[in-house]
């Protein structure tokens, strides 16, 4: 079992290597190694194999990393909408003593 596993594995990197090698030229439009229309062949058949294998042929779309994250929260205003912000916080509210604690 798992040497069926490894060589699916190699397999599946051997056919991302592919799919990343076949790439269309941006002016040309024709693939950067075969010099054929695209899709080519060797491309197609990358594809059919990781279809084959059950694993997706587009790498993964990754959620947003932890610092994004931070980063909206730190600087709210480079978030590209417009937000209303308050004149005064809660812990100035509370330093004048309008906050009843």
């Amino acid at each position: 079992m798992a040497v069926h596993q490894n060589r699916a594995r190699a397999e599946a990197l051997a056919a991302h290597e592919m799919l990343a090698a076949h790439v269309p030229d941006s002016e040309s439009q024709l693939c950067r190694v075969c010099l054929t229309v695209v899709p080519c062949s060797p491309a197609n058949a990358a594809a059919n194999r990781l279809v084959e294998l059950d694993l997706p042929v587009l790498d993964p779309v990754l959620p947003a990393q932890r610092r994004v994250a931070l980063r909206h929260w730190f600087a709210p205003h480079r978030r590209g909408r417009p937000r209303s912000a308050p004149l005064l916080t809660w812990v100035w509210r509370w330093r004048f003593g309008s906050v009843a604690s």
